[in-house]
């Protein structure tokens, strides 16, 4: 069953997209972004057996993301293209007068729920009880990558993988979601200002 969750996520969350888009026209990128991970959230049932926050490897985690924080700063001037997207996305989302909230909802609280659930505890656990845990992690990682796009960012998006992947199978499920969330609000000030 859980091999048919995973195959099923990404056609789920594009058709709740594509409704809410038509539902809320005035509306369309924040609601169906925010649609697509409500579609998803019953995967967080699978989570049940992680739901716990181990603070030594939540702290050790954290750590680490901000060495990638401080490592990202640093290169900056490299992803200047990058924050040309961010400012697009934002002009974008600027059409519905409530776009901040669903985009904070959904960046802070929904994705890193869904994502974590779908990555660390269906895909993660899953390579690693057929292929071991360096398999867990690389093809985990790099499916978290993939899925979140641009090109120059994919080997960033991989590291964050392979932390919240740690964050996890050291710290549970609510040490990955949380820091998630975090490193995603610390993204959305830059959009939502």
């Amino acid at each position: 069953m859980r091999l048919v969750v995973i195959a099923l996520a990404l056609p789920l969350m594009f058709i709740a997209m594509g409704l809410a888009a038509l539902l809320v026209p005035y509306c369309n990128l924040p609601a169906s972004m925010a649609a697509a991970y409500l579609v998803l959230l019953p995967v967080a049932y699978y989570a049940k057996g992680y739901l716990y926050l181990r603070p030594k490897y939540f702290l050790a985690a954290l750590a680490m993301l901000a060495g990638v924080w401080a490592v990202e700063l640093a290169l900056e001037p490299l992803l200047r293209g990058y924050s040309f997207l961010v400012e697009a996305l934002a002009q974008v989302m600027s059409s519905c007068p409530h776009w901040r909230l669903y985009f904070v909802a959904t960046a802070v609280v929904l994705a890193p729920v869904v994502e974590e659930a779908l990555f660390r505890v269906l895909l993660y656990t899953e390579l690693e009880r057929r292929a071991g845990p360096l398999v867990g992690y690389v093809g985990n990682s790099l499916a978290f990558a993939l899925v979140h796009g641009l090109p120059a960012l994919l080997p960033l998006y991989f590291l964050y993988g392979v932390i919240l992947t740690y964050a996890f199978r050291k710290g549970g499920f609510v040490s990955a979601a949380a820091l998630h969330g975090l490193n995603n609000l610390l993204a959305t000030v830059a959009i939502i200002r």
